[in-house]
């Protein structure tokens, strides 16, 4: 497993429009019921990841700091994005594994209650 793999699937769910960006976009997103997994840019400021892992907390969405802004801009199409959610339940579990898979980061408690 490989980091681009994930970048891959973050470009594939892009073009399938199952995938939602920017900041208040995703919170609306969770906010709706309709986001199920938010990957957060590691370059992200302070604020934002505090706001987006209470967020994450509150509404018991799964969150990954993972990338950085340009590399996830990349993978979708765009110049820089620093916030991320997934709208499809299938491809937040996938996506969560493979991040896990990567970094050891994450229960899987947090992988399987999506």
């Amino acid at each position: 497993m490989r980091s681009d793999d994930v970048f891959s699937l973050l470009g594939i769910t892009q073009k399938a429009r199952k995938l939602i960006s920017g900041q208040d976009s995703v919170e609306r997103g969770v906010n709706a019921k309709k986001v199920f997994l938010i990957i957060v840019a590691k370059d992200t400021s302070k604020n934002t990841r505090k706001k987006m892992k209470n967020l994450s907390a509150r509404k018991n969405v799964p969150m990954f700091f993972w990338g950085q802004s340009g590399e996830l801009g990349r993978a979708i199409g765009n110049e820089q994005r620093k916030v991320i959610g997934i709208t499809d339940k299938g491809i937040a579990k996938e996506l969560s594994r493979r991040i896990n898979l990567l970094t050891g980061v994450g229960d899987i408690d947090e992988i399987t209650r999506i």
